[in-house]
């Protein structure tokens, strides 16, 4: 464990060290970095040039840029780099290859509704900093089921805003969009934290294919077979993704569904959301 806050690490029952301990340390393999996105980048960065394979708290990175540049060089320290997208798990099997021919022009909905009190984004603190939180509900709550749409849709092409709310400046606490994706799909999204309401659902209908989730119950039916699979613990999930990445390691299987290199689509997605102008909102009659 490393924290520049004595206190967050009390009574953790594991040692405590610095970063360079850990960066020189042989029989540490795997760091998971789980600090805001402003100082993440350097420290993944510095992890990787070590030897260290990493796990990357979401959102993944603050811009495209900065993940194609993480990519890059975890590839050429030869170390993997995963991502605590824990809900890609919650994906039946069938539906985890990432090819988006199946959901060709499907149309599909997306709500979060994820209650924070207004002073947990506006704040002093990194949280309500553009620079060190690189989003607010959007980026750090909506992601999860925003990168769920995009394993199943694919690459993003076209981000619309059709409303939003700022808690700071270019922190957004309510927001409402569509994404148009490069096989056709359009997914239309709303995500909130002003709401006392707890739902994540995302609904996929295509041609003949469809899927929901449902605060992580799997319903729909693909290639004429029924799914419909219970909601799992948030805490299985994550455990799902260090138990990847450490068969990964040993070389007892691939790192699929945890790799960060399937979080371009929703790195892109959070770039037309941060790219877009909130829009005067026009009255019903207005010429």
């Amino acid at each position: 464990m490393v924290d520049t806050d004595p206190a967050a690490t009390r009574g953790i029952g594991a040692p405590v060290g610095s970063v360079e301990s850990v960066l020189a340390d042989e029989r540490i393999e795997v760091v998971a970095v789980c600090l805001p996105p402003g100082p993440r980048g350097a420290v993944v960065s510095a992890c990787q040039s070590a030897g260290k394979h990493v796990i990357v708290e979401k959102p993944p990175a603050r811009t495209g840029a900065e993940l194609e540049f993480l990519l890059a060089n975890g590839a050429a320290a030869g170390v993997l780099s995963a991502v605590m997208f824990q809900h890609r798990f919650a994906l039946p099997p069938v539906l985890r290859s990432g090819t988006p021919e199946r959901f060709a022009g499907a149309a599909a909905t997306l709500m979060v509704s994820r209650h924070r009190p207004p002073a947990h984004y506006a704040s002093p603190g990194w949280r309500s900093l553009p620079d060190e939180a690189a989003g607010g509900v959007v980026a750090h709550l909506g992601v999860h089921y925003l990168d769920l749409a995009c394993q199943l849709l694919g690459t993003p092409v076209e981000v619309r805003l059709a409303h939003r709310e700022d808690a700071a400046p270019s922190i957004d606490v309510r927001l409402s969009c569509s994404v148009g994706f490069a096989n056709g799909a359009e997914l239309t999204a709303m995500i909130t934290s002003r709401s006392a309401l707890r739902l994540e659902h995302l609904t996929v209908a295509g041609a003949g294919d469809w899927f929901e989730l449902r605060d992580g119950a799997a319903h729909g039916e693909v290639d004429g077979v029924r799914i419909a699979e219970p909601r799992r613990a948030a805490g299985e999930l994550r455990g799902q993704v260090y138990r990847e990445v450490l068969a990964a390691v040993r070389g007892e299987g691939p790192l699929d569904l945890a790799a960060l290199g399937r979080s371009r689509g929703v790195t892109a997605l959070l770039d037309g959301v941060r790219a877009q102008p909130s829009l005067p909102a026009a009255r019903i009659g207005d010429r």
